[in-house]
């Protein structure tokens, strides 16, 4: 696997390198480094590609997948057997049908769920290694989702399938903007990309495989599909807007110019993320609102509880843990800058969150109560890991960004781009986020990625075989 000085050296190319305008055609290539990508590019490896070439239009790899937290929700019998946990690809595609509003494509989700188990064990074969629990993630509605670790799990899958493609032969040009799809005889050839000193560069490839992220950092093309989101909502990926944020929908303006069509592109999804929310698995924090009342399920669907803050005070809440909770590798940082802040008792939290001490304290007493009893008569959870009532205790205010595309680009089940008519664009393929069709209007937790893994490796080997 590539260590991280290795990685950084790789990071000097500057533009297409010599190799990349000297291959005349390319078998494959792949736009975007995220996992969708890197498993395409694998996946065309595996299948016999004989050269493949991956642009990155930013000076690292990654784009949002590095930052991911990483849960990855699976079928995966042996583990969830021995854990106590029924499972099967049937009830994952409930769950992902309940969660989209069931307005997914069934056929593409039923995909994703179908292949889920195999792709958990194929990223073991890239070099993956999971914790070997498994966990009910935030929206997620059953215990399935797998991890690395903590701390960087996006990073550890971006790493593990950047050496594997790697090792198998594939090139990788970073800092090469993807401008223009090629077409000859109404099928693509190729891709047109700007290089780092600004100079154009043909280059050509049996297929090209787009899996440029979604469009959440393009404002003017997200207000087109939700006329909502405006400006005043920043990006997970970048919440201080300032820092560099690749998703701006490169893939989807490029298909759309030879006829694409999207499915559910406009449903993006907003969730509360670089606040003071510590956890990404569900049953050992609380939300609160300005009053110190709960008022949503905290495992519900993101949608659900992105609603939910949108109706409170200042459309925002307070997220509360304690010292027994798992907690992400952003607690040091948080503390630190105040997102976060601690409290030795619950009336010295709610004296400094300024909510009345009596609401905040009957709140955590009620919650304590239904955690015992495993479940919730007022918002209906029944997942709990904890109570809350080991000091000190983690709190701090959160708001919504826009966090994932939930649609994209229209692909079908063999990850081809399917245009406005119904037909395909012979030689285009997409994958992840770039992608529309498998969540409907909210995704459930967890399936992003391995929706990008299942789809990146039926790209990528389509792309070969096809």
């Amino acid at each position: 696997m590539l260590s991280r000085r290795n990685l950084l050296a790789s990071m000097l190319l500057s533009g297409i390198p010599a190799f990349a305008s000297e291959v005349k055609d390319w078998d494959v290539i792949v736009v975007g480094t995220g996992v969708a990508g890197l498993a395409a590019a694998c996946s065309a490896l595996e299948a016999g590609a004989g050269n493949v070439l991956i642009l990155e239009k930013s000076p690292v790899v990654g784009g949002h997948s590095i930052l991911s937290t990483g849960y990855v929700a699976a079928v995966d019998k042996p583990r969830q057997q021995r854990a106590g946990i029924e499972d099967s690809p049937s009830l994952m595609l409930q769950n992902m049908l309940e969660v989209g509003g069931y307005l997914n494509d069934v056929e593409l989700a039923k995909i994703v769920c179908e292949n889920s188990e195999d792709t958990v064990y194929w990223l073991e074969k890239m070099g993956v290694k999971w914790d070997g629990n498994i966990y009910q993630t935030v929206a997620g509605l059953h215990p399935r989702s797998h991890i690395t670790n903590f701390v960087r799990a996006g990073y550890d899958y971006v790493m593990a399938l950047l050496s594997s493609a790697k090792r198998m032969g594939a090139k990788l040009a970073l800092n090469t903007k993807a401008l223009d799809l090629i077409e000859k005889d109404e099928r693509v050839i190729g891709i047109r990309v700007q290089n780092l000193d600004g100079s154009i560069t043909d280059l050509f490839a049996k297929a090209v495989i787009l899996a440029t992220g979604g469009f959440t950092a393009n404002v003017e093309l997200r207000s087109k599909f939700d006329p909502r989101l405006g400006s005043e909502f920043p990006t997970t990926a970048n919440p201080n807007r300032k820092s560099f944020d690749g998703a701006t929908g490169d893939g989807l303006i490029m298909a759309q110019k030879l006829g694409a069509a999207t499915k559910d592109a406009e449903f993006l999804q907003l969730i509360p993320f670089w606040g003071a929310r510590l956890l990404d698995y569900v049953g050992a924090d609380i939300y609160v609102n300005n009053q110190g009342f709960r008022f949503v399920n905290e495992a519900a669907s993101w949608r659900d509880v992105s609603n939910a803050i949108l109706e409170q005070d200042k459309r925002e809440m307070w997220a509360i843990t304690d010292s027994q909770s798992k907690k992400g590798a952003s607690l040091g940082v948080k503390l630190m800058n105040g997102t976060v802040k601690k409290a030795s008792t619950i009336k010295e939290m709610a004296k400094a969150m300024g909510v009345p001490i009596q609401n905040l304290e009957e709140t955590i007493r009620s919650y304590n109560k239904f955690s015992a009893e495993g479940m919730d008569p007022i918002f209906g959870k029944k997942v709990f890991t904890q109570q809350i009532n080991q000091p000190p205790f983690y709190f701090g205010k959160e708001k919504l960004a826009v966090h994932f595309c939930c649609g994209g680009i229209k692909l079908n089940k063999n990850a081809e781009v399917v245009k406005l008519d119904g037909s395909i664009i012979p030689g285009l393929y997409v994958c992840g986020e770039a992608s529309g069709g498998p969540h409907g209007h909210d995704r459930l937790g967890g399936v992003a990625l391995t929706s990008a893994f299942v789809f990146g490796r039926i790209a990528g080997r389509n792309a070969v075989t096809m």
